[in-house]
């Protein structure tokens, strides 16, 4: 890439579900490169470089594939359904494959924004929450592990992103239903198991997944070129960095 303002210019990543890359453009050269997060997993009894991927879009692919199959099996399963009332034979299998793939969908949507929170949350924040009796205070480390996600992203995002909560948005009453959703399938309980794979057949169960991938678009579309935001939402822009020399950043990733 030789022009840093030139927005026509390709911005190489190896695949959308990788981080976002950091651009740093060189004064003296007129020059600019573009840098990834690596991971060195051993592999059979090899060490190998990877771009470290990004879990948000990680979860949104996995998320994506399994709602596509589910649809799919669906259609097969609504064409059996014109012709008997139980499956007991060989067809079970194709609504157990269902099953499958819907819940891995809502667990999955649910954990890309659960993961789009934790990584927007600086470190060092401090959640403060109001009670009757208290104040209390959160550090990022009992947010991630005692604040719910759909309170995170209601309550915490606005403040750290300052833009409006979402919770008037037409994806609102979807999310919190997914969020419940996924609750009820990750903690079971046998009192409500039947109602809620049966609840999994409804044809709303879509929306409430899809809702996952709205709220993520509401917030990323704020700005598009924030480092920490996934590639694959709209238009991704990355923050170019400039520098007299490219060794004088460089020096100082390494170091650290």
């Amino acid at each position: 890439m030789n022009n840093i303002d030139d927005p026509s210019e390709f911005v190489p990543a190896p695949d959308r579900r990788a981080n976002k890359p950091i651009g740093i453009h060189e004064a003296s050269t007129n020059k600019t490169a573009f840098f990834q997060k690596i991971i060195k997993p051993k592999i059979g009894s090899n060490i190998i470089t990877l771009a470290l991927p990004n879990e948000i879009t990680l979860a949104i692919s996995v998320a994506t594939k399994a709602l596509r199959q589910a649809q799919k099996i669906k259609v097969d399963l609504e064409r059996l359904s014109e012709f008997t009332e139980s499956i007991y034979d060989r067809n079970v299998g194709l609504a157990y494959d269902y099953l499958e793939n819907i819940q891995m969908a809502t667990i999955f949507s649910y954990k890309a924004v659960e993961s789009f929170c934790n990584a927007v949350i600086p470190d060092t924040y401090i959640y403060k929450k109001s009670t009757s009796k208290s104040t209390e205070h959160y550090s990022k480390e009992q947010i991630e592990r005692w604040i719910s996600t759909s309170e995170k992203v209601a309550s915490i995002l606005p403040s750290i992103l300052k833009c409006p909560p979402p919770q008037s948005a037409s994806f609102w009453s979807d999310f919190k239903s997914l969020e419940r959703l996924r609750n009820e399938i990750m903690h079971c309980k046998s009192s409500n198991t039947d109602a809620i794979l049966e609840e999994l057949f409804a044809e709303y169960v879509y929306r409430y997944i899809q809702s996952a991938m709205i709220l993520l678009e509401h917030f990323i579309s704020i700005d598009p070129s924030n480092p920490i935001f996934p590639l694959g939402f709209g238009t991704s822009m990355v923050r170019i960095m400039s520098v007299e020399k490219a060794e004088d950043i460089l020096g100082k990733i390494e170091e650290s």
